[in-house]
């Protein structure tokens, strides 16, 4: 059945051949979106999750639906491990009305096509990265904004406050429903040689994401940024036709960046999560008591993602420093001013909030603690 349904959904559309949750469109590959894989070790399992709780039953109460979950990323990433959670939890605990399958790996598109897809009624659920929802739904243009949080207790905070669910909420404009956030990660640069005074990326050939701020951030910051396809990137360092990339950091890890640049600096200047929804019609199909089930597991597996990805990136800074070939470093308070005050020059910062439309970024970036004034 599964086999013969992701056959018939994958000639509906046009298949995205990038990197995890990437579009279809040469050069624009949305690498990040496979960010939360392992750093060592099995993270495609859910063990130890507590299932035998919450309102296990006949089912008799819930609404039958079968969903249909779409997503980018490969069956070894934390991504897939928390969806793996969410399906256990929510087959178990509706006594088998909800049942779940789980198509990874670009299997019914990139994030853009399955998101269409999802639109149209064709997928129940998916898991995107906010950068490449912003097509979708402008709201989320608010989380391309620089260096507004200063660590994961910020983003977290942000992301659970009002303004995060505001921002859940806007999905609505497009036929779907936000149920909650996925790790990403934060993007940090990889280069070859220290940057230490804004100064020293000046010029630096480096590869971005084919996104209107991620490209005007690093023009800001003085660097000549450009997008390549991911697939093409670990070649195009090796042989030195770029300086320099950005990813989060168990991107870097996986795809093995830090073979072909020995700095990792952790920059954090832009947190993409992945956005998880479903389709609004069939959201608003179910009974109350189905709602509620499913929002009780999303919520639950959000926070076994956390905790995977939290020990992922542990995992990844220790792969790195024993490499022998590259090392983490910080940032200093310093830089990340003189990074900030660029990107505020520059009109980022108000190009984000004019992109987002309505008060979206100026609540999420009170929600975070930053001002840029």
């Amino acid at each position: 059945m599964k086999k013969t349904l992701a056959l018939i959904l994958t000639f509906c559309m046009i298949l995205a051949l990038t990197a995890c949750g990437g579009s279809s469109s040469g050069g624009s590959s949305s690498d990040g979106s496979s960010s939360g894989g392992s750093a060592g070790g099995d993270t495609g399992s859910s063990s130890g999750a507590d299932t035998g709780s919450g309102n296990a039953g006949s089912g008799d109460e819930y609404t039958p639906i079968e969903i249909i979950l779409a997503h980018g990323c490969t069956e070894t990433t934390a991504e897939h491990a928390s969806f793996q959670l969410f399906e256990e939890l929510v087959e178990e605990r509706s006594g088998g009305a909800v049942s779940v399958n789980i198509y990874p790996n670009q299997q019914l598109g990139g994030d853009r096509e399955y998101t269409e897809a999802a639109v149209q009624g064709n997928v129940t659920m998916g898991g995107p990265s906010t950068s490449n929802m912003a097509s979708f739904v402008p709201a989320l243009n608010a989380f391309d904004a620089p260096f507004i949080f200063s660590d994961y207790e910020t983003v977290y905070k942000a992301l659970d406050s009002d303004a995060g669910k505001a921002l859940l909420d806007s999905l609505e404009v497009a036929g779907l429903k936000g149920l909650g956030y996925f790790e990403n990660g934060f993007r940090n640069l990889t280069i070859n040689g220290e940057v230490n005074h804004l100064s020293d990326l000046k010029g630096l050939k480096i590869r971005t994401m084919e996104n209107e701020v991620h490209l005007a951030i690093w023009q800001a910051l003085g660097a000549n940024p450009g997008p390549l396809a991911f697939g093409e990137l670990y070649t195009a360092l090796q042989q030195g036709s770029f300086d320099a990339q950005e990813n989060p950091l168990e991107q870097i890890y996986n795809n093995k960046f830090w073979e072909v640049n020995d700095h990792v600096y952790l920059t954090q200047h832009v947190y993409t999560p992945y956005i998880i929804y479903m389709n609004l019609d069939a959201w608003n199909g179910l009974n109350e008591a189905t709602q509620n089930l499913i929002q009780e597991c999303i919520d639950e597996a959000v926070e076994h993602n956390r905790a995977l990805c939290a020990e992922n990136n542990k995992l990844c800074t220790e792969g790195i420093n024993s490499s022998g070939k590259s090392q983490v470093y910080e940032v200093s308070d310093e830089l990340l001013q003189e990074m900030i005050d660029a990107c505020n020059a520059a009109g980022i910062y108000d190009t984000v909030i004019e992109k987002s439309g309505g008060t979206y970024a100026q609540d999420f970036f009170a929600a975070a603690g930053f001002s840029y004034n």
